[in-house]
């Protein structure tokens, strides 16, 4: 297991989109999304891995929103990336 610091955390463009739309309507949620997202480098093992995915993506659970990152352990330092993040009915449609 590694520390905090031994991963970077990188938000994909779209992700970010998401955030900034969600922001301007609902800045409760955007705040508590926010908060997760910064916990995940903590403990990023400690999410539920998606099961048909092949590129072994993961979530975490924020309410009625997903998070969907990857854990990228061949570089150095280890990456985080934030892939999707949306509600739960759209999120995992591709």
């Amino acid at each position: 297991m590694k520390k905090n610091s031994d991963y970077n955390l990188v938000i994909k463009p779209s992700a970010k989109r998401y955030l900034i739309k969600l922001s301007k309507k609902n800045k409760k949620d955007s705040k508590l999304l926010l908060k997760s997202i910064k916990k995940i480098p903590n403990n990023p093992y400690n999410s539920i891995s998606l099961k048909s995915r092949v590129n072994k993506e993961r979530r975490v659970r924020t309410g009625d929103y997903r998070i969907i990152f990857k854990i990228i352990e061949d570089e150095n330092p280890s990456v985080i990336e934030i892939i999707r993040i949306g509600k739960r009915a759209s999120i995992y449609k591709k």
